[in-house]
């Protein structure tokens, strides 16, 4: 990642955050997501799936316009659609097994760091068997095993994903029902 971030000059600020802080720290648990914070450091709409485009509609099932709008009009007229109340109700709080697996991703990465491949490989199976259905974790640790992330591999998780009734981001922003 370091590599393709930093291959040409940049002209706005770039996080390379391989321990995933920041998505632990803000509830997300996919991407492409976004949490709308405000200039009193004010988290104001909870993380949400946010398609930059349709690219991917048929599949995410979300509509990337309703997204844009809402921002637009956060944006230009100061117009909020939730309250402190509403956005907190939205917050997905990790469990003790999902902050448990996050921990024991977070040693994986450093153990591969050091070299040790095997106790990386033992630490992100017991990640993925402590959240299941956490893209972070299931699908984040598929190119560490040098597995597709848009592969096989993780469509299976998709599907096994679907079948536990799709847990994660609970908004759900310009999704559509079928």
């Amino acid at each position: 990642m370091k590599e393709w971030a930093t291959k040409e000059p940049l002209s706005y600020p770039v996080l390379i955050d391989t321990m995933h802080i920041v998505a632990d720290l803000y509830g997300i648990v996919n991407v492409p997501a976004a949490l709308w914070i405000d200039e009193n450091n004010k988290i104001v709409r909870p993380a949400d799936s946010t398609p930059a485009s349709d690219m991917w509609r048929s599949f995410s099932g979300v509509d990337s316009a309703v997204h844009h709008d809402l921002l637009r009009r956060w944006v230009r007229n100061d117009e909020l659609t939730m309250d402190a109340d509403a956005v907190r109700s939205f917050q997905v709080l990790p469990t003790n097994d999902v902050q448990q697996a996050r921990l024991h991703r977070r040693i994986a990465v450093a153990l591969r760091l050091q070299g040790d491949e095997t106790g990386a490989l033992q630490h992100m199976d017991y990640a993925e068997q402590l959240a299941p259905h956490d893209w972070t974790i299931r699908r984040g640790n598929m190119p560490l095993r040098g597995v597709d992330p848009f592969g096989e591999k993780f469509m299976e998780f998709v599907g096994e994903w679907s079948a536990a009734g799709s847990p994660g981001f609970k908004l759900g922003t310009g999704r559509e029902t079928k």
